[in-house]
């Protein structure tokens, strides 16, 4: 049955269609708040003044809470919060084409551009990656010198080797990997400035030979003022430290690779999740063929389980597009319309290229709406056979017809509850304390209770369009909000 004659048999009103307000509202909010997280990651890192980079750290988390600030009050301005399924079933309705839709000769050249879940995809993966890894960096992370190393820089530090007059306490460490080593606590004679008077200090050096009186040990201390002590090391031990670093160059390079790792795995993940392909004009390589719409379903094989579509061609066979549509998220009226169903048939299981298994696919709506999935490997092999060469099929298309994206995801500020950006801004509070000079357990237990906020936070916002049935199921797949 096609969409007219679905419209003639008295169809329930259409919901209204989410407008482009709100949907640009929700990208600057989520584009302005990453931007402002992704930010912390190196200002922590690589700004070695401790007071402006507090300042600056800070500024950016402020900026990230006015984002949470507007994702919370932005909604009243549009109408109010309201489901998901609303907004998902609104989408199939108001279609440029109307009730007087016709058949299509042929599937469209030029479809909508995916780009835009794409965009969303990779930001999500790389936000979570990026929040994860910075919480870690904050955490292990010094937020500012000791003090009295502090007043020593401030003073005019420098590192030297200075003579022990009493050495005591020494301690012999046999580590069960690496070398023996001594530590002890010594008392030293530091030089002063020309003019000045000499000063001892206690120190506690850590030495690969044993200590003796007489012997030198190298120290930091401030030649100006001797008598503000010293602290026992070189500039391999200490030099990062003095120079105001957060943590030295091995933790440094841990966390760049841990989040260069993260990033590998979101565009892996973006690959398996939607392809590279905008899949916005179809050519040559591309193929359609015409089925019916028979309503949401899940695809099995073994104990994998994903949310589909199924569409059923000419020939009874049964195609699985892949896609996050569940029974309440399409209008009724939909079951039995007909639709093209088109393919990259050169990706998938033989095309030579990182797939998964699966290819970009989209379906075409003789209403006009467009929505974009994967099909498997599998189905666009066996639909090969009966499929044409989209260029051969669209070859007799007259004018191009107006077409639109489905896309409620793009809608997501009008559906994530209001424990969202509340989680937002305790996991936006807790890292802010981390800058501040917290000691012992209260900077684990405030990294860990921001932890926790954000991984609450990212299974509201990836399960907030789903029933709480296939919450568990649509998770384990590794599925994302988009």
């Amino acid at each position: 049955m096609s969409s007219a004659d679905q419209a003639a048999t008295g169809a329930a009103p259409a919901l209204q269609r989410v407008g482009a307000a709100p949907r640009r509202a929700g990208a600057w909010c989520a584009a302005l708040g990453l931007a402002a997280l992704t930010a912390v990651l190196p200002l922590w890192l690589f700004w070695p003044d401790p007071q402006p980079r507090r300042t600056a750290i800070l500024v950016a988390l402020g900026c990230a809470l006015a984002c949470a600030g507007a994702i919370a009050v932005l909604p009243r301005a549009a109408g109010g919060r309201r489901p998901y399924a609303a907004i998902s079933v609104a989408e199939f309705s108001g279609a440029p084409g109307g009730p007087g839709a016709v058949e299509a000769d042929g599937p469209p050249r030029v479809l909508p551009s995916r780009r835009g879940v794409q965009a969303r995809s990779l930001a999500w993966y790389l936000g979570v990656c990026t929040v994860l890894v910075t919480l870690f960096a904050l955490v292990t992370g010094t937020p500012q010198r000791p003090e009295q190393m502090q007043r020593i820089v401030d003073a005019g530090a420098e590192f030297a080797a200075v003579p022990i007059e009493k050495v005591g306490d020494v301690r012999l460490h046999d580590p069960s990997k690496g070398h023996d080593y001594y530590t002890s606590t010594a008392v030293v004679r530091l030089a002063p400035k020309a003019g000045g008077r000499p000063a001892t200090a206690t120190v506690q050096p850590v030495t690969p030979d044993r200590p003796r009186t007489g012997g030198k040990v190298s120290v930091l201390y401030a030649p100006a003022r001797p008598g503000l002590g010293a602290l026992a090391g070189d500039e391999r031990s200490l030099g990062d430290a003095m120079e105001g670093a957060t943590m030295g160059t091995g933790r440094v390079w841990i966390v760049g690779i841990a989040w260069a790792a993260g990033l590998v795995l979101s565009v892996v993940g973006l690959s398996l999740r939607h392809g590279f392909r905008s899949f916005s004009r179809l050519g040559r390589g591309d193929m359609a063929v015409r089925g019916k719409y028979l309503g949401p379903d899940f695809w099995r094989r073994g104990d994998s389980k994903e949310p589909c579509l199924k569409i059923v061609t000419g020939s009874s066979r049964t195609a699985h597009f892949l896609a996050n549509v569940m029974a309440e998220h399409a209008p009724d009226t939909l079951t039995g319309q007909h639709v093209w169903l088109c393919w990259d048939a050169r990706r998938g299981a033989g095309g030579g290229r990182l797939s998964g298994g699966a290819t970009p696919a989209a379906l075409v709506s003789d209403d006009g709406w467009v929505m974009h999935g994967m099909l498997k490997a599998d189905d666009a092999q066996m639909l090969a056979a009966e499929g044409v060469a989209v260029e051969k099929a669209a070859a007799g298309n007259g004018e191009p017809r107006a077409l639109r994206l489905w896309d409620p995801h793009s809608a997501w500020l009008l559906y994530v509850p209001l424990s969202v950006p509340l989680l937002a801004a305790v996991l936006i509070g807790c890292a802010a304390l981390l800058t501040f000079d917290l000691t012992g357990v209260w900077r684990w237990v405030t990294g860990i209770a921001g932890a926790v906020a954000g991984l609450s936070l990212g299974h509201l916002a990836m399960n907030a369009p789903y029933p709480s049935v296939v919450r568990a199921a649509i998770s384990s797949n590794g599925t994302d909000p988009d």
